[in-house]
């Protein structure tokens, strides 16, 4: 009995140090026309049950880095890339305040995108709608 408590327990370190379940970081730029979109948010969306999603704000250079609730990292798999651009400002009687925002006529690629467990440097290149 002594020996199969033994051999579980290093079960259980192998599959902790080999990363089973292991997670990733997602980071990267993102462009549309060739031109870097300097503003609003990207979303992976998982294509698998029970992952949580990630999110990332688009910074002025176009960078991004995702983060998912209770920041335990981007599970790997495939996912579905959606932008959602900056909230156009508006008044009090809800009229839009300053131009438009440039990148709203715009979305996610259509094709999914891979993450792996560990660094993942992704380039998302959004499409006109």
């Amino acid at each position: 009995m002594k020996s199969w408590g033994i051999g579980i327990l290093g079960v259980l370190a192998i599959a902790a140090f080999t990363g089973c379940g292991a997670s990733g970081s997602v980071s990267g730029m993102v462009t549309a026309e060739g031109e870097t979109v300097n503003g609003g948010s990207i979303v992976f969306r998982p294509m698998a049950e029970g992952v949580k999603p990630a999110i990332g704000k688009i910074d002025g250079e176009g960078g991004y880095s995702l983060v998912t609730a209770g920041n335990d990292g981007v599970k790997p798999g495939e996912y579905q890339v959606m932008y959602m651009p900056p909230r156009q400002k508006e008044d009090e009687a809800g009229r839009p305040i300053g131009p438009p925002i440039k990148w709203r006529k715009f979305r996610g690629p259509s094709e999914t995108v891979s993450v792996e467990s560990g660094e993942n440097d992704i380039q998302i290149s959004l499409e006109k709608s």
